[in-house]
């Protein structure tokens, strides 16, 4: 064999080692530390004050005195070809309540009224490609407000994205798992050097045949 490759071979060895060795040691050092780690609930921590789990509510502690508001309003998304978007009133009182829908966009407002206990909701029209602020006021304060703005035609001309169904494995486990491979196939390769190297070349033949008289 000769000394050029089991020098090659050796350095294929080393640098393999160098990259697999602490990807693996990494791998069972995270994951032995995980586990002591851990601890149980209720049990105090090392600073010597219990965990939040063992901690007990006073008794004394009074609940709030403020009242929840009898009408409420959420604003959903654009909803396309139509360019709406829906506003959902409830009214969680034991009377009739009136609201109003009013846009910036110079137009009336949309006047309204909801019973007692119940929800309603209104498909307020929106224009195309333009930023509208939608407000809902009630007992003459606004209880909600939310800008949206329409791209529908845009939307209807682009065609539709599907989410992978699953995201590619990443993050430290990932890394490590690729170093370890990276390391054994460094090695793999320096051991297919060292062995070619000893059967290779038995036999040297003669460039040039001999010349015969």
């Amino acid at each position: 064999m000769q000394l050029p490759r089991v020098v090659i071979a050796a350095v294929f060895f080393v640098i393999g080692a160098l990259i697999a060795i602490p990807a693996i040691l990494n791998g069972t050092g995270g994951e032995s530390s995980a586990s002591t780690t851990a601890t149980t609930p209720g049990s105090p921590d090392p600073s010597g004050s219990p965990s939040p789990s063992g901690t007990a509510t006073s008794p004394s502690a009074s609940p709030s005195k403020t009242s929840p508001q009898a009408v409420t309003a959420s604003i959903g998304s654009v909803s396309c070809p139509a360019g709406t978007v829906n506003v959902t009133i409830r009214n969680t009182g034991q009377q009739n309540a009136d609201f109003a829908v009013e846009k910036n966009d110079d137009t009336a407002a949309i006047p309204g009224e909801i019973r007692a206990n119940s929800t309603r909701t209104v498909a307020v029209e929106l224009r195309e490609d333009r930023a509208t602020r939608v407000t809902v006021n009630w007992a003459n304060k606004r209880i909600e407000s939310k800008t949206v703005k329409a791209n529908c035609e845009k939307a209807g001309a682009a065609p539709p994205t599907t989410p992978p169904e699953e995201l590619p494995n990443t993050g430290p486990d990932a890394v490590l798992w690729a170093r370890g491979a990276t390391g054994v196939a460094i090695i793999l390769t320096g051991a297919i050097i060292f062995w070619y190297g000893g059967i290779w070349p038995r036999r040297r033949d003669p460039m040039l045949p001999k010349k015969t008289d």
